[in-house]
């Protein structure tokens, strides 16, 4: 049984177009390996603002197809359609059996059982998957057809822990990634995701967005009740500051009390959409004072 991980690395993707993209591909995956009848134990999808990240833990390195009896066209019918089927199929004529059904008298293929690679798989399938993502909002940049929503700079494939060999547009996959989003000269080749999880864990960075989310969850409640705050809940505002964030840290500022002099609302909504902040109040005067 092995492992496949996949990772997209772009320019920064905002929070909204994160969780639809790593669950879109997430399901494309998972729907390919049961239609080829390939088992896996655990499937997962993460991201961070560079980063989306496609985990299948214990893949069959291989699938046996069956034989089994193909249906073609009727032996009435126009010859277009039986080389239509041919083609389809790739065979030839002296293959084709006839067999009379219900229905009449058909051309019947009987195709043999044969024995499938995961990794050719994977290799044939991914771009397509790929291509077929779709986005709220995309782009194209410099003279690539490629449209992603932001632009796309590398793409780490691993099966087995071996690289996978496939082009995607200008790309051409690799087991290598950039480890630092500043510094795009720094590489670093990966053969599985427990080593690139502990990589970033190392430097800070919480490549699963789910504990990230608990880690930002857990020092907001901590601060709050350090400095005896009230923090107002807002899960929309907690899952785009997950989202917008890799390496996540919590601190408490203040405002000097002249800015404070206007009416709550606006503080709120201001420091909520435009600050991406939590506003915080005092437990006694129950109004804005830290955030």
């Amino acid at each position: 049984m092995s492992e496949f991980f996949l990772e997209l690395f772009s320019e920064e993707i905002p929070s909204g177009l994160q969780r639809n993209s790593r669950n879109t591909l997430l399901e494309s995956f998972q729907k390919l390996f049961e239609e080829k009848q390939i088992s896996f134990k655990k499937s997962s999808s993460f991201s961070t603002p560079n980063r989306l990240i496609i985990l299948f833990e214990d893949l069959s390195k291989e699938i046996i197809q069956k034989a089994e009896e193909i249906k073609g066209p009727n032996v009435d019918a126009p010859e277009k359609a039986v080389e239509g089927f041919l083609r389809s199929n790739q065979i030839n004529k002296k293959d084709l059996l006839k067999k009379k059904i219900e229905k009449g008298e058909f051309y019947f293929f009987k195709k043999p059982s044969s024995k499938i690679n995961t990794i050719d798989l994977l290799e044939e399938y991914t771009p397509l998957i790929l291509d077929k993502l779709q986005w709220k909002k995309s782009m194209r940049w410099g003279n690539y057809s490629l449209n992603w929503a932001r632009p796309l700079k590398s793409i780490l494939a691993v099966f087995d822990n071996k690289s996978l060999g496939f082009k995607f547009h200008h790309l051409i996959c690799s087991n290598t990634t950039f480890t630092d989003k500043e510094f795009e000269d720094k590489k670093k080749i990966f053969k599985n995701f427990k080593s690139y999880k502990d990589f970033f864990n190392q430097s800070g960075i919480i490549i699963d967005h789910v504990p990230r989310k608990e880690f930002i969850i857990k020092e907001i409640e901590r601060i709050s009740i350090k400095n005896n705050f009230i923090i107002e809940s807002n899960t929309k505002l907690l899952d785009e500051v997950t989202d917008i964030v890799e390496q996540p840290n919590v601190i408490v500022c203040k405002f000097d009390k002249k800015f404070l002099n206007i009416p709550k609302e606006i503080l709120i909504i201001t420091m909520q959409y435009h600050q991406k902040y939590f506003p915080t109040f005092d437990k006694k005067k129950k109004s804005p004072m830290n955030f």
